[in-house]
This record gives structure tokens, C-alpha cells and sequence, in this order.
């Protein structure tokens, strides 16, 4: 995503690349680029606010890829849970692209709030699992308390 090489209809069609319909399938609004399906869409700006209220930070507005990837690092909170919105991040950005390939080749559709299950517990997984931070358990994590 950092690299711009998502296969967005936009850059499918840059490439020359026949593309039936290359509006968001998210959203239907405009033009499919990595820009607008992470960060423009209103989907993707409905899981933002929504991983901003969960996470208890500030509401998420990014104007580019590259601020998106690293807003965590501005915010004025522990190490801890500077790392845990890092991955959050990327795991949302992960969930809003299996929303959108799952929609366009499989027709299957996406409720927000699926989205959102998806991303506190993927990001769980991660973080109990990977992190240098060992030991939180499930019900702190949905909570996102003891960061």
C-alpha cells in the first residue's frame, strides 16, 4: 500500500488494464484508488471514526497513505499503545481491503460494524501473539483498557 501497488481499478487502468466499472465497490462514488478506499471512501472513513472511539485517540483524518500509516507516532500517549494503534492500523487497512475483495469477487456484502469485529480481533491476535507486550487478555483488548 505504502508503494502504491495495490491493484485499485485506478492502477489496473494505469497499467491498461480493461476494467468494466472502476468506481469503489464499497461506496460507488467515485474512482477506485488506494487513496480513496483507505482513506477517502466513506466506508473507510466510517471505520476510522469508528477505530478512533474504540481505541480512545483522536478522531482519525488522513490526507495521504503515508500519514495514515503513521499517525500513531504523533499521538501523546505509552509506547504501548503507540505500537497497538500501529497495528491496528495496518490490520484495518488489511479488513477495509478483505471487505472490498470479498464484495467485488464474491458478491459478498460487508456490514460495518463485521468490519470492526474483525479488526479487534485480528489485531488481538497480533498483538498478544507478536508484541513485546505479553499477557493482555481478550476483554481489556475490546475495552482497550491498561493501555
Amino acid at each position: 500500500m505504502e508503494l502504491n501497488k495495490i491493484p485499485t481499478a485506478e492502477a489496473l487502468m494505469f497499467h491498461n488494464i480493461a476494467i468494466n466499472d472502476p468506481s469503489c465497490p464499497l461506496c460507488s462514488s467515485e474512482a477506485e484508488s488506494a487513496d480513496h478506499l483507505f482513506i477517502a471512501c466513506y466506508i473507510a472513513s466510517t471505520v476510522w471514526n469508528g477505530v478512533s472511539l474504540w481505541c480512545k485517540i483522536p478522531q482519525i483524518f488522513a490526507f495521504s497513505l503515508q500519514y495514515l500509516l503513521n499517525i500513531y507516532s504523533g499521538l501523546d500517549v505509552l509506547e504501548k499503545k503507540k505500537e497497538a494503534v500501529q497495528g491496528i492500523i495496518i490490520v484495518s487497512c488489511w479488513s477495509l481491503w478483505r471487505a472490498r475483495n470479498k464484495l467485488k469477487f464474491l458478491n459478498v456484502p460487508f456490514k460495518i460494524e463485521a468490519i470492526l469485529s474483525k479488526i479487534k480481533a485480528l489485531s488481538f491476535l497480533w498483538f498478544s501473539k507478536r508484541s513485546k507486550y505479553k499477557g493482555i487478555v481478550w476483554k481489556d483488548w475490546y475495552s482497550f483498557v491498561n493501555m
